[in-house]
């Protein structure tokens, strides 16, 4: 265990760009999957995100900084959001009770910010975090997967023409939010406010009402070919007896045309609807990662 006067906390924004990269990157040493990032990743992903560093915790063990949460505010419709853009700790100083010391910090911060809501995404198998977080306010609300498929899609979830009465709007991604079904407790990620350049395909029924949504984004190479299609929700309205249909048709929207040889996959997707996530592996989707929604609501703060 820690010795209390050894720990001391900061905020990154006193440090250089140097020390939060080597922070990034140590603190990560030994992740589940490779995190490094070089210095311009780092700024992309501050700036993309909405990290603030004057918000963020930096842990520092007799002056040396050693671990991290990176914290993100954004203000969404009527509500102020949080999130934990990652938390590390250097491989020789895990196991003192620094991770645990960090969230403390970051939940009086967000308190003092007055946060609705708290986000962060944890990969499934990671007990001892999801126990830290869980001992900070933060309980499992969904499980997210991220999927991918590599090259043509020789697969069709729904040929010819829309059922009588079923037509698709196109637009930006944030309409998405508009919708009385929209699931606004979502990762990072997927939340369609934090989705550059992205799109929102809805459907709708003969009334003219919407049935379901995709949330979703395409990117091009440098000659402006299709690279890459994500996709973040895939949603149709719970009271929907054709679901099974509508999702059919918003993933053949989504991703196609299918003899493109670019990159197919979701993130952060939710697994609250099974509908999905069985499409996708029943068109050679292969999973890469599962990891879990945990949020911290101000309702739940004493």
């Amino acid at each position: 265990m820690m010795d209390a006067a050894e720990l001391t906390f900061g905020r990154l924004h006193v440090c250089t760009f140097e020390q939060a990269l080597e922070l990034k990157n140590k603190g990560f040493e030994g992740y589940y999957t490779d995190m490094t990032s070089t210095m311009e990743q780092l700024l992309a992903h501050f700036a993309a995100n909405a990290i603030r560093p004057d918000l963020s915790v930096v842990a520092y063990w007799n002056n040396r900084p050693v671990g991290f949460v990176f914290i993100a505010l954004k203000k969404v419709g009527e509500l102020k959001l949080a999130w934990n853009g990652g938390t590390g700790v250097f491989p020789e100083y895990r196991g003192k009770g620094i991770a645990k010391a960090m969230m403390q910090e970051a939940q009086r911060i967000i308190r003092a910010e007055q946060v609705d809501r708290a986000i962060l995404e944890v990969v499934t198998i990671n007990s001892h975090a999801i126990a830290a977080y869980e001992r900070g306010g933060f309980a499992i609300q969904d499980r997210l997967i991220g999927l991918t498929k590599e090259g043509p899609l020789h697969h069709q979830w729904h040929e010819g023409e829309l059922p009588e009465g079923i037509r698709l709007k196109h637009g930006k991604a944030i309409e998405a939010g508009l919708l009385s079904f929209y699931r606004d407790k979502a990762a990072w990620s997927s939340i369609c406010n934090n989705i550059p350049d992205g799109e929102v395909v809805i459907v709708l029924d003969a009334s003219g009402e919407a049935a379901g949504y995709a949330l979703y984004r395409r990117l091009y190479n440098e000659k402006g070919q299709l690279a890459s299609i994500a996709l973040y929700q895939c949603e149709a309205a719970a009271e929907r007896p054709d679901k099974d249909l509508l999702i059919r048709i918003m993933l053949q929207e989504v991703y196609g045309p299918g003899d493109c040889a670019c990159t197919r996959r979701t993130v952060n997707l939710s697994m609250a609807c099974p509908a999905v996530i069985e499409e996708l592996k029943e068109a050679d989707f292969t999973v890469q990662y599962e990891q879990y929604l945990m949020i911290y609501e101000k309702m739940n703060r004493s």
